[in-house]
């Protein structure tokens, strides 16, 4: 696990001390400072100055309509400019014991863009009587930059009071050890809301069984293996006349991360945005060490940093003397105690929209400390908060094209740290083309949890876009993450090598044709199937297997089935496999599920003989009066099964669906 820690307190007492020694044009203070951050692969911003003394407000009580005064904020680079404001009413108990402020704001720029995504907890001001009025200046704090409506015609906003703000700093102050992971979901809710964004993303259930099969092996509402129908129809729209908190944008690179991502990230109040080649770093020239993080400054949350920058950007409301920082005005996840990297941020440009305009952005330099809290009023940081990431390493082959390695730092987080390693592996498969329209790409990998528990991917598609690759992660990330049993089991590294090729190596099973109808006991049954490749003529292939000598007389059905198809048999035949009463029964059943290979036959024939399990062990061989005893009623850990003999044929193509023979087996045909 790779922890991220602030200053320690020993160094932060000499820190000013030694700031007047310089080394190379830098305070001694500044390098050893630099030296406790740089191993993570950020470097430290501009040096910090806190207030001596908190901000003067103007408390909920104090206000009154009409009364002006000016936000801060970043409309373009990391420049903070003023916009006008006017105080339009003041509700009280909105929520128990809450109140908020709504005001105009009354400027061309605000009133041509209306409130946007990304000004979230950009601090307002207001002027006193008798003060004197000069945008930008004086004034005292009354709160943060928070709510608004989509589709206005001017520019309204909610205003969070700096009172209810500065209750989430001091109960950041207060809290004794926050958490590692954000709660989340619960793996069956998670695994459902893949499924839909997979739908609507036009996937098959070639390209989802394992999805589906997690689906109906983790939620108990329903353990039966339902594909869902062949579409999905979107969400209906928000009602108009809504009012909502400012969503925080995340600038995911892409149209197609947008589309992909929005209907999983949008709950949690999070809009990706497609910003293509424009979002990630500052541009060259901007000296990102002179960005602080101060009232109206960019503070960003960057979820993801190394090959690609991928962080939520929001507005610092307010920097108080220990350090501690204020800002949105309103939740992420509204949990309570968090662990989340903090950093100074950098505007790209407003996106105008006639819905909700947005910041578009990214991080700049991380800085010390981590957001630790997070309330309905506000997220607060602590400079000696820590947090926890996960490194990914990503390698991307094509046929006769250099190898292109790529590395990733990903934050933990229940909900979001599957999604970014989703997101590394599109990104990575698409940073130099897009797929060939006919491919066939192999991953393999390894998936490094808590406690050195692993789980080993290798899972062929053919046909496929990089987003169904990329959803072979998210299902048992997301189960890990989001499991019933203990605390969140978050993945430690992600290793997977994607290998490309240009031809797609689809068949379709067609036809079987055994070699005879009867058998002997003993014998191997030979069986002639047909199938269709894509593209290409159809072919035959033989495959047989051999029969128990034991065989009792009978008629038998023999399947040849796709890997999609005898993995639906093998856990609704076998329903130990998935019995879970822990974490690592959790991983058990994930290693049975994606030891199925996409691109092999399985050829399978049940037999009359019972199995029987006790919890997840197969109990072969077992005396009658064992048995009886095992399965009485006052033992509900043993589940039956039907023995069957199988046969795994590995193939240079991946076939889809099952075709099936009936065969009659005779011990009378045994030679003597």
């Amino acid at each position: 696990m790779i922890r991220l820690f602030g200053p320690l307190v020993n160094i932060l007492a000499g820190y000013y001390a030694l700031s007047m020694i310089r080394i190379d044009g830098q305070s001694l203070g500044r390098v050893l400072f630099a030296l406790l951050v740089l191993p993570i692969g950020q470097a430290v911003g501009a040096d910090f100055e806190p207030p001596s003394e908190p901000q003067p407000i103007l408390a909920l009580d104090q206000l009154r309509i009409g009364m002006k005064g000016y936000g801060l904020t970043v409309f373009r680079g990391a420049r903070i400019e003023p916009f006008p404001i006017e105080i339009v009413s003041i509700s009280r108990d909105d929520r128990p014991k809450k109140g908020l402020i709504w005001i105009l704001c009354p400027g061309p720029r605000m009133q041509h863009s209306g409130p946007v995504s990304g000004m979230s907890g950009s601090p307002i001001y207001v002027w006193e009587d008798g003060e004197e009025h000069e945008l930008g200046k004086g004034g005292k704090l009354i709160g943060a930059f928070a709510l608004g409506y989509s589709h206005v015609k001017t520019c309204y906003a909610g205003v969070q009071p700096i009172e209810q703000m500065r209750e989430v700093g001091q109960h950041a102050l207060e809290q004794q050890s926050p958490i590692e992971a954000a709660t989340g979901l619960n793996a069956g809710a998670v695994l459902r809301r893949l499924l839909e964004t997979a739908r609507r993303e036009g996937l098959s259930h070639a390209q989802t069984w394992r999805l589906e099969l997690l689906d109906s092996l983790i939620d108990s509402d329903h353990r039966e293996v339902r594909p869902l129908p062949p579409s999905i129809p979107p969400p209906l729209p928000r009602l108009e006349g809504q009012v909502k908190p400012l969503m925080l944008p995340v600038s995911v690179g892409s149209e197609q991360l947008s589309r992909i991502f929005a209907p999983l990230m949008a709950p949690m109040g999070f809009m990706p945005v497609s910003a293509g080649p424009v979002t990630g770093k500052p541009p060259p020239g901007v000296d990102t060490q002179d960005i602080r993080l101060e009232p109206g400054s960019v503070l960003a949350i960057p979820f993801m940093w190394g090959d690609m920058d991928l962080p939520a950007t929001g507005t610092c409301t307010e920097v108080l003397p220990d350090g501690r920082t204020l800002a949105f005005g309103h939740q992420m996840f509204a949990q309570g105690p968090i662990a989340l990297p903090l950093a100074t941020g950098y505007v790209h440009m407003i996106v105008p929209r006639l819905t909700t305009s947005f910041k578009l952005g990214g991080s700049a330099v991380l800085q010390p400390g981590a957001i630790v809290r997070d309330e309905l009023s506000a997220v607060a940081s602590t400079t000696t908060g820590t947090y926890a990431t996960a490194s990914m390493t990503v390698n991307i082959h094509y046929p006769d094209e250099p190898a292109q390695q790529y590395n990733y730092t990903m934050v933990h987080h229940r909900d979001f740290t599957p999604m970014l390693a989703a997101m590394a592996a599109i990104q990575s498969m698409t940073a130099e083309r897009d797929l060939p329209w006919d491919n066939t790409v192999r991953v393999t990998g390894t998936l490094r949890f808590d406690s050195d528990q692993e789980l080993r991917i290798n899972s062929v598609m053919a046909g496929s876009s990089a987003t169904a690759i990329a959803f072979e992660l998210l299902g048992p990330l997301s189960v890990m993450a989001n499991n019933e049993f203990e605390q969140p089991t978050m993945v430690q590294h992600v290793q997977i090598t994607a290998t490309i090729e240009a031809v797609d190596r689809r068949t379709v099973l067609t036809h079987a044709r055994p070699d005879k109808l009867e058998y002997a006991p003993g014998e191997s049954v030979g069986i002639t199937v047909e199938h269709q490749p894509f593209r290409r003529p159809r072919q035959s292939l033989r495959v047989t297997l051999p029969l128990p000598a034991a065989l009792p007389d009978g008629t038998y059905t023999v399947r040849v089935a796709s890997a999609a198809t005898y993995a639906q048999r093998l856990f609704r035949n076998r329903p130990h496999l998935r019995y879970a009463e822990s974490t690592a029964d959790l991983l058990a059943t994930m290693r049975h599920l994606y030891r199925v290979e996409n691109d092999a036959l399985y050829v399978l024939m049940d037999t009359p003989k019972p199995g029987l399990a006790l919890r997840r062990h197969e109990l072969p061989n077992l005396p009658s009066s064992r048995r009886a005893l095992v399965t009485a009623p006052t033992s509900p850990m043993t589940s039956r099964f039907v023995e069957w003999i199988e046969k795994k044929i590995r193939l240079d193509a991946i076939p889809e669906g099952e075709v099936a023979i009936r065969i009659s087996v005779r011990n009378d045909l045994i030679k003597s």
